[in-house]
């Protein structure tokens, strides 16, 4: 990836996003998350650094790492910010400058560039296990799913003709990531530590529109979870 190609308005908004999310005190690896799913043209280089992150990594200096994306002035910066302790507040700030440069047309970019940098990001794995387990208890016929576990992992069930059918064991790394994914679907803050509800809009072209009820329930020592997901039909006629 050619970072002088890479829009500066999109680097802005990434830097944004994450040193916001940051701010708030979300955790590092769910805000790299949230990032990659909400900045799709950025998506394979988040999903990097959530690995690296994830394996220990320092994110302001992998981000420092990555010259072929990130200009000098970010790479210097994060790399400021988090000996300083103040990683947010830098990201913030040269999103600003990053801003103001894009607006000045220092680094115009193609907007074919920018498609291609869209259609080249993959959805994160925790999008497309919690559509695929929406999908397959439709197509079950249940109208309840449930998702349960914690630092063991846990595993996907769907309640068919009154008992309940497993769908899939959740390994212990990906357990945290679909419940949070689940849980933004649904506009649910996950990283509060009280049960919650919400909804999901689910469209799907072989089985229609549906509503679902989610119903989250954190354990007490905030690493298990429990996710009760009702199913309704949409009438569309």
């Amino acid at each position: 990836m050619d970072q002088r190609r890479v829009d500066r308005a999109v680097l802005a908004l990434w830097c944004r996003e994450l040193g916001t999310l940051l701010r708030l005190e979300v955790p590092v690896l769910s805000a790299l998350e949230v990032v990659a799913q909400e900045i799709e043209p950025l998506a394979p280089v988040t999903v990097s650094l959530e690995i690296s992150v994830q394996a220990g990594d320092s994110l302001a200096q992998r981000i420092a790492e990555l010259d072929d994306v990130f200009p000098p002035l970010v790479r210097a910066a994060v790399l400021a910010g988090e000996a300083t302790g103040r990683l947010a507040d830098a990201l913030v700030g040269v999103a600003d400058c990053l801003h103001e440069h894009a607006s000045l047309n220092v680094a115009p970019t193609a907007r074919a560039r920018l498609a291609e940098l869209a259609e080249q990001a993959a959805p994160a794995p925790a999008v497309l296990t919690s559509k695929r387990l929406l999908t397959r208890a439709i197509e079950l016929g249940a109208r309840r799913l449930r998702i349960a576990g914690g630092a063991e992992g846990g595993a996907a069930e769907a309640e068919v003709g009154g008992r309940w059918e497993p769908l899939q064991e959740i390994d212990p790394e990906f357990f945290g990531p679909l419940c949070r994914r689940i849980k933004l679907m649904a506009n649910i803050p996950y990283w509060i530590s009280e049960p919650a509800v919400g909804t999901i809009h689910l469209s799907t072209a072989e089985h229609g529109e549906w509503n679902v009820a989610v119903q989250a329930i954190p354990d007490d020592d905030g690493v298990g979870q429990h996710i009760d997901l009702t199913l309704v039909a949409r009438d569309t006629s």
